[in-house]
C-alpha cells in the first residue's frame, strides 16, 4: 500500500543567462545509467529525471560513448539527447568548442569522469561546474588497503586522491550523499560550497505490510563485481553466518547482485541463495518478504544505497560502522557491529523480536519521508543550480580580475648539449666533431640564403668550460629567458652528451633555473630521428623505465630544478615512440612518489603526433616549432623570396634545390601555426626565432626564408597573450626551440649578422605582453591604459602587415593548387558532374 505524499511537479529553474532560453545542463558520467544493475547508476537515472522535470534541457555525455539499450532509449523518451557513438568519441572536443557556450551547466559524477573532461569544459564554456562525488574513491581504496595490507591498492589511493582533490579545485560546488565526508571535504576546502544531498529520492512514500511474523531470511543486495561488497559476501557467509545458524539452523541468506564471480556463485548452497540480478518485480517480492537486511561492509566510503532503499521498503537492517556511514538519523535504526560474533548477534537479536522489528521498519519509513523525497530533493536542487551559478560568476570574474593576480608567464628555452667532443661523434663522425663543424661548414645556396650562421658574443664554444655556461645563463636572463630544458640522451642505461648537465649539477653553476626533455629518437646518419641509418638505437621496456626515473630522481631535487605547482617539469620529445607511455608514465609517476619526490609534470612535445597528453597518463603538452603539420605552403623557385637569386642560380638549379629541399617562409610558418584552433587539453605554446637545417642535411632540409627579429617579436608576442588568456599561475609558459640550435638556424643566441637583436625581440615582447596585461586589469591606472594604447597604434600598422603576408599565402595555396597534378587530373571529373547538376535541374522543371 502507498501514501501519497509528492505529487510530480515541475519547477522551473530560471537562469538570467540563458536569455529566456530553457537552461541547459550536460551530465557526465562513466557511462548510460543500468538503473536496474548498479546503484550509482539508479541514482544517475533518478536525478536525470529531476533535472527535466525542473525544466532544464539535458545532454548525457557518456564517457565510454557507447549507446545501451534499452538505456539510451529511454533517456531519449524523457527528451535528454545522448551524446554517443563513434562521431562523438572521435569529435567530443569539436563539438564542446562548437557548443560550449551554449552550456549552463555541467554536472559531473565519479572521478575518472570529471578528470578526462573537466578541463576541455573549463576551456571551451563558462558554464557552471557540478561535481557529484559519489564516494571519496581514495578513501574507500585506502581502506581496502589497510585491511587487507596491500601497497598496490594503497598506490592507486594516492594518485586518487591527488585526482579528487583536483576535481573538488576546479568546480563550483561539490554535491555529496554523505555528512560524513561532506565534513570531511569541507576542512580541506573549506571556502568550497559543499552540499550533501539523498543518493535515492522517491516520489511516494511506501507504506509496507509490517507482519514480521510473515517474513523470514535475510538479505543482501549489491552488485557482485564490486570489490567492497565481493568482500561482505565471503565475510558473512564464511565468519558470521555460522554463529547465526547456531540459533536459528533454517535462517537463509539471500544474495542478489549483478555479475557474481566464481568465489561467490560457489557459495551457493541451502542456506545461501546467490539470485544474482533479479527484474525490479522479483526483488520488490523479496524485499516485502524479507525480516532483515544485512549490510557487512568491512571497507568502502560514502552512503549505501542498499541501506536507503531497505528502509524505503521498511526492512530492518543490520550493518557494520562502514555501511551506515554518513547518513543523518541512522543512529536512531541501528548501531554499528563490527566483529563477526556482535554482527550474529545483533541479527539473531532482531531476528527473534518481531515487535522491534515492526517498529524499526516504521522509524525507517519516517526517515525516507523526511529526508529522501522527491520535492525535498527539487527544492535543494534548485537552491544548489543558483547557488553553482553564482560561484561560477565569481570564479570567471576572478580571472579578469586583480582578485587572482597572476604571474607573467616564464620563457624556456630548448638548449642542445652537443658542443663538446664525445668517444660516440668522434667514431661516427670524425675526431673532435661537435656541432659546430656542421655549422661553420655550411654554404649560401642562392644570394640571399643566411649561411652559415657564425656566433657573435661567445664564439664556438665548448660546454665543457664553466664560463661558457655562465655566460649563456647570465644572456638569457639579462633578456627575460627564465629557464634552459636541455635536451637529455638515455639508451637503455646509455647516456650521451651528459657532460655539460653533469657538470651544472656537481658544480652548482649556474645559478639559473633548468629541466630536461628526454629527446627518445633514434641517432641516425641523417639527423631525423627515424630508423634507417641508425647510429644509436632505442629500446624501451618496463625495467628500462624504471632504471631511467631513478636516474633522473637527483636531478629532480636540485633546488634550481623548474617545477609547476611543484611538481618537476619533465619532458618527453616522442612519446608516440613509446609503446605503452601511458604504463611508462605510471612507473615513472610511482618510482618519484617512492623515492619522497612526489607527483611529476609530464609533458609530450608535439613533434611530429599528436594526442591528448591525458590519454597517456600526462599533464599537458607543448607546441613544436616548427609544427611540421601546420608550417604554410612550400615556396616555389618563382616566388618573391627568390626573385633576387636569379643572379646567381639558374632558375633550373633553383627549381631543383626547391624540389630536393623543404622550403618555406617564416612568416607563412608563424601565422599557419598562430592560427591553430586551441586544443581542449592543457598546451604550451612555443615559437622560434627561424629555420635551416641545412648545415645538417644537405638534401631534404627545411628551411623558412625571410626570418626577422620584428617577425619573431611579433609571433612571440601572440604566443605569450595567447598563454596569458588561456592559463593560470605556474602553467603560464611559453617554450622557444631554441637558446642554441646553431646546425638548425634555430638560435637566440647572438650570431654576427643580428647580434643581440633577437634577444632584444624577446624582451620587447614580454615587455609589450606585460603592459597589454596591465592595461587589462580592473583599477589600472590612464596611464598604463594609454601607454598600451600608443602601442597598439604603433604596431598597427606591423598587424597590417602581417595580414597582408596572409592574404599572400592564401594566394599561393589557391595558385599551388590550381596547378597541382590531382587539379588538373580531375577536370574530367568535376566536368561530368557538373553536365550531372544541370540536367538533374532541367528534369526537376
Amino acid at each position: 500500500m502507498t501514501k501519497q505524499k509528492n505529487k510530480a511537479s515541475r519547477m522551473p529553474v530560471k537562469d538570467s543567462r540563458s536569455g529566456g532560453r530553457k537552461p541547459t545542463l550536460l551530465f557526465v558520467d562513466y557511462a548510460v545509467p543500468r538503473y536496474d544493475v548498479y546503484a550509482g547508476s539508479r541514482t544517475n537515472f533518478m536525478y536525470l529525471k529531476l533535472l527535466v522535470e525542473m525544466g532544464l534541457e539535458v545532454k548525457f555525455l557518456p564517457a565510454d560513448f557507447q549507446r545501451v539499450e534499452p538505456y539510451s532509449s529511454e533517456l531519449n523518451q524523457l527528451g535528454i539527447e545522448t551524446l554517443d557513438g563513434e562521431w562523438y568519441q572521435e569529435n567530443w572536443q569539436h563539438w564542446l568548442r562548437e557548443n560550449g557556450q551554449g552550456l549552463d551547466y555541467v554536472f559531473f559524477h565519479k572521478p575518472d569522469p570529471a578528470a578526462t573532461f573537466l578541463p576541455a569544459v573549463k576551456s571551451c564554456t563558462n558554464a557552471a561546474i557540478i561535481y557529484q562525488c559519489h564516494d571519496l574513491h581514495y578513501l574507500r581504496l585506502r581502506r581496502e588497503a589497510e585491511l587487507e595490507n596491500n601497497p598496490a591498492i594503497l598506490e592507486e589511493a594516492n594518485l586518487y586522491e591527488e585526482k579528487e582533490d583536483s576535481i573538488f579545485t576546479g568546480s563550483d560546488v561539490v554535491l555529496t550523499f554523505s555528512e560524513a565526508e561532506a565534513k570531511f571535504i569541507q576542512g580541506r576546502f573549506p571556502h568550497k560550497q559543499i552540499f550533501t544531498v539523498p543518493l535515492f529520492f522517491y516520489r511516494d512514500v511506501r507504506e509496507p505490510e509490517r507482519d514480521f511474523s510473515q517474513r523470514h531470511d535475510l538479505l543482501f543486495v549489491g552488485a557482485c563485481a564490486h570489490t567492497p561488497n565481493r568482500d561482505a559476501i565471503a565475510w558473512f557467509c564464511s565468519e558470521v553466518l555460522p554463529h547465526i545458524q547456531q540459533q536459528i539452523p533454517a535462517i537463509v541468506l539471500n544474495v542478489v547482485g549483478a555479475d557474481p564471480a566464481r568465489d561467490i556463485s560457489s557459495l551457493q548452497s541451502e542456506s545461501i541463495r546467490i539470485l544474482g540480478r533479479l527484474s525490479e518485480g522479483e526483488l520488490q517480492s523479496l524485499y516485502d518478504s524479507t525480516r532483515l537486511m544485512v549490510v557487512p561492509l568491512r571497507f568502502g566510503a560514502g552512503v549505501k544505497g542498499k541501506i536507503i532503499e531497505a528502509l524505503y521498503n521498511g526492512v530492518p537492517i543490520v550493518s557494520t560502522a562502514i555501511g551506515l556511514e554518513g547518513i543523518g538519523g541512522i543512529d536512531r535504526l541501528a548501531s554499528a557491529q563490527d566483529s563477526p560474533a556482535d554482527f550474529a548477534a545483533e541479527v539473531v537479536a532482531l531476528y527473534q523480536a518481531e515487535k522491534k522489528l515492526e517498529e524499526l521498519s516504521r522509524r525507517g519509513s519516517k526517515l525516507v519521508a523526511d529526508n529522501f523525497t522527491f520535492r525535498r530533493t527539487a527544492d535543494l536542487m534548485n537552491r544548489i543550480l543558483s547557488t553553482c551559478k553564482e560561484e561560477a560568476a565569481r570564479r570567471l570574474a576572478a580571472a579578469l580580475s586583480d582578485a587572482t593576480w597572476q604571474p607573467p608567464p616564464r620563457l624556456i628555452a630548448f638548449y642542445l648539449p652537443q658542443y663538446h667532443p664525445i668517444p660516440e661523434n668522434d667514431a661516427w663522425w670524425g675526431e673532435g666533431f661537435t656541432e659546430w663543424r656542421n655549422v661553420s661548414s655550411a654554404e649560401p645556396i642562392f644570394p640571399g640564403h643566411y649561411q652559415p650562421h657564425v656566433p657573435a658574443d661567445l664564439g664556438y664554444y665548448d660546454l665543457r668550460h664553466e664560463e661558457t655556461r655562465i655566460a649563456q645563463a647570465e644572456l638569457a636572463g639579462k633578456y627575460g629567458v627564465e629557464g634552459f630544458c636541455y635536451y637529455h640522451y638515455w639508451f637503455s642505461g646509455r647516456r650521451l652528451l651528459e657532460r655539460p648537465l653533469e657538470d651544472l649539477l656537481r658544480s652548482g653553476k649556474p645559478d639559473f633555473p633548468f629541466c630536461i626533455c628526454w629527446a627518445n629518437e633514434n641517432w641516425t646518419r641523417r639527423w631525423d630521428g627515424e630508423d634507417q641509418q641508425i647510429l644509436m638505437q632505442q629500446d624501451y621496456s618496463e625495467d628500462d623505465d624504471r632504471r631511467h626515473i631513478q636516474s633522473l630522481l637527483p636531478i629532480f631535487e636540485d633546488k634550481r630544478y623548474t617545477r609547476v605547482n611543484g611538481k618537476p617539469l619533465f619532458l618527453v620529445y616522442r612519446t608516440e615512440n613509446i609503446p605503452n607511455p601511458a604504463r611508462t608514465a605510471e612507473i615513472w609517476r610511482a618510482e618519484a612518489r617512492k623515492a619522497g619526490i612526489g607527483e611529476l609534470y609530464l609533458c609530450r612535445v608535439e613533434s611530429m603526433g599528436k594526442c591528448d597528453p591525458g590519454d597517456i597518463g600526462f599533464d599537458a603538452a607543448v607546441e613544436f616549432a616548427p609544427d611540421w603539420w601546420n608550417k604554410g605552403p612550400r615556396l616555389k623557385a618563382g616566388s618573391e623570396p627568390f626573385a633576387q637569386a636569379e643572379g646567381g642560380l639558374a632558375n633550373g638549379d633553383l627549381a631543383g634545390f626547391c624540389d630536393n629541399n623543404y622550403v618555406h617562409s617564416y612568416q607563412g610558418m608563424a601565422d599557419t601555426m598562430m592560427a591553430k584552433a586551441i586544443p581542449v587539453y592543457k598546451w604550451f605554446r612555443c615559437v622560434t626565432p627561424g629555420w635551416d637545417n641545412w648545415a645538417r642535411r644537405r638534401k631534404g632540409a627545411s628551411i623558412f626564408l625571410d626570418s626577422t627579429p620584428e617577425k619573431y617579436q611579433a609571433w612571440l608576442t601572440r604566443a605569450i597573450d595567447s598563454t596569458s588568456t588561456r592559463l593560470l599561475g605556474e602553467e603560464r609558459i611559453v617554450f622557444v626551440n631554441a637558446w642554441n640550435e646553431w646546425a638548425e638556424g634555430n638560435h637566440l643566441e647572438p650570431d654576427q649578422k643580428f647580434g643581440h637583436a633577437y634577444l632584444e625581440a624577446t624582451r620587447q615582447a614580454l615587455e609589450k605582453s606585460q603592459l597589454a596585461a596591465d592595461s587589462r586589469r580592473v583599477g589600472a591606472s590612464d596611464d598604463v591604459r594609454m601607454g598600451q594604447l600608443m602601442s597598439q597604434l604603433v604596431n598597427h600598422k606591423h598587424r597590417l602587415h602581417e595580414l597582408e603576408g596572409q592574404v599572400l599565402l592564401r594566394d599561393q595555396q589557391i595558385e599551388e593548387l590550381l596547378s597541382s597534378t590531382s587539379w588538373r587530373m580531375t577536370v574530367p571529373i568535376r566536368w561530368a558532374k557538373q553536365q550531372l547538376l544541370d540536367l538533374k535541374k532541367r528534369l526537376s522543371r
